[in-house]
């Protein structure tokens, strides 16, 4: 899939620690790679006028209940959206604006829904159009915005364009995903496999780090980071702090020598971000992406 260039250079998302999934009677499944893709749906590459802004909360059957991530005021309600749906937009208490596009129209009268209410998390905001079947979510800075913005192919991203992968996840209780590269340059530098710079691009000396990384922690060597690379790097990094604290070994490159204990639970700051890992050895629990 064609992607921006500068899908890397978006902020990721805050907002409230633990925001609440907005389609509580649907099982979470969403594609934390879509932000700044080409368009759904089969949009030939050199037909897609503009990037996707957002992530897809998929599999949503008509009717679907939708409530509020977080604490926010009610900026626009039933706005023109896509494909028949309509949209909330929703200032939050911690200064993020949400753009929640997929309900069906007049399904927020239900529950007395109307712009300039303050609503609580979880509250009840209206119901999925069937046609449509998921919420798709954006995220910008608050400032005074009230409504999203599009972001054409030819032009960097929207100011105050947000990216909401981590929010995302932290709706379903997720780890944060290492999905940009300097995030990956830094896991990998942190175990040891990578000594260039951090913060430049991804080049063969990266992906030639990832495939001793991949060959170390048994898993596939192909060079590309896929979700089971992604589980083993986590878990080591996770392993790897635990160890800090309780004195495993490490190889002369700073590499987690495996075979010993198991870690424990552990935090690192990888690219600005916590990144909570499940120590080796522990089942990871695997997030629905497609």
């Amino acid at each position: 899939m064609a992607r921006s260039d500068g899908w890397e250079t978006l902020t990721m998302a805050q907002g409230d620690p633990a925001p609440a999934w907005p389609l509580p009677t649907v099982p979470p499944k969403f594609a934390t790679w879509s932000i700044g893709g080409g368009r759904p749906y089969g949009c030939a590459a050199d037909k897609c006028e503009r990037w996707h802004a957002g992530i897809d909360l998929t599999n949503a059957p008509d009717g679907a209940l939708i409530v509020a991530p977080e604490d926010a005021l009610v900026v626009g309600i039933d706005r023109g959206w896509s494909e028949g749906s309509k949209a909330a937009f929703l200032r939050t208490n911690t200064h993020v604006f949400l753009v929640l596009g997929g309900f069906k129209q007049g399904s927020h009268k239900e529950f007395g829904i109307t712009a300039g209410q303050q609503v609580r998390k979880g509250d009840k905001l209206g119901r999925i159009l069937g046609s449509y079947g998921m919420i798709h979510l954006e995220t910008y800075a608050a400032e005074q915005r009230t409504a999203n913005s599009v972001w054409w192919k030819a032009e960097p991203p929207p100011d105050g364009l947000l990216n909401p992968t981590n929010y995302v996840e932290r709706m379903v209780g997720e780890r944060v995903s290492l999905v940009q590269t300097r995030q990956r340059h830094e896991a990998l530098k942190a175990l040891g496999y990578f000594t260039g710079d951090v913060a430049g691009p991804w080049t063969a000396a990266s992906t030639e780090a990832l495939r001793t990384a991949q060959q170390a922690l048994g898993v596939g060597v192909d060079g590309k980071w896929g979700p089971a690379t992604e589980d083993a790097i986590q878990g080591a990094l996770a392993a790897k702090q635990g160890c800090s604290a309780n004195g495993c070994a490490v190889d002369e490159g700073g590499a987690l020598v495996h075979g010993g204990g198991v870690g424990r639970l552990g935090w690192l700051v990888i690219g600005g971000m916590a990144v909570a890992g499940v120590a080796v050895g522990v089942a990871l629990a695997v997030r629905s992406r497609s």
